[in-house]
This record gives structure tokens, sequence and C-alpha cells, in this order.
């Protein structure tokens, strides 16, 4: 029996969050965009890498949850949360991106507000 769910996990999955790749881009983005500019962390309000990713995490979570309350009114809404992640890791993890990939970014918007 367990080895069904472990088959099923592995080979069924896919991609299950794709937020989680993406906060693991823009760390690495974030973090280089952090040292060109001659600052740590903790002048972006972070004590460290891991704690802005815990943010950005978090972020995904917040957008997940606040994504089905809207679907309630505009089933339209369903899976931008994912997509817009999927778009960030894209561009995050992109060889030749650059800072303003990451800065341009409003995270204070909704991925389906726009």
């Amino acid at each position: 029996m367990r080895w069904r769910f472990l088959t099923a996990l592995a080979l069924g999955c896919g991609d299950p969050d794709p937020c989680t790749p993406m906060c693991a881009a823009a760390t690495d983005l974030y973090g280089r965009c952090l040292d060109d500019w001659g600052v740590g962390w903790s002048a972006a309000g972070y004590d460290n890498a891991g704690d802005f990713r815990d943010a950005c995490e978090t972020w995904a979570w917040e957008m997940q949850h606040l994504e089905r309350e809207a679907r309630r009114r505009d089933p339209a809404v369903k899976g931008q949360v994912d997509a817009t992640c999927r778009t960030r890791r894209d561009r995050f993890s992109d060889p030749d991106a650059t800072c303003e990939d990451f800065t341009e970014i409003d995270w204070s918007r909704s991925p389906w507000s726009d």
C-alpha cells in the first residue's frame, strides 16, 4: 500500500507548487542584486536569505488562499497564482535576468488584479 502512495506521489504530482521554486529563484536573484548594490539582506528588511525566502513563500501561501476566496466571485481567477509563480520562476532563473526583473514587480498586487 505504501509503495502505491509513493509511486503516485512520484508520478502524479508534476508541478505541485510552482511558488516554492519561484521563491528559490527570487532569493538567488535578489541576493545577487544586493551584492551588486553593496548591501546586505538587512538593508532590504530581512535577517538573511532564508528570511526573505520565508517571506516569499508566505506571500505565495497568502495569495493562494486569497485566490480561493476571489474564485467564488470570479471563476476565471483560478490558477492565477500558480501561473504567476511559473512566469516569475522562469524570469528570475533566466541566466540573463537583471535586478530590474525583480524590482519592477509590485508584490502588493494580487496576480488576478492585472
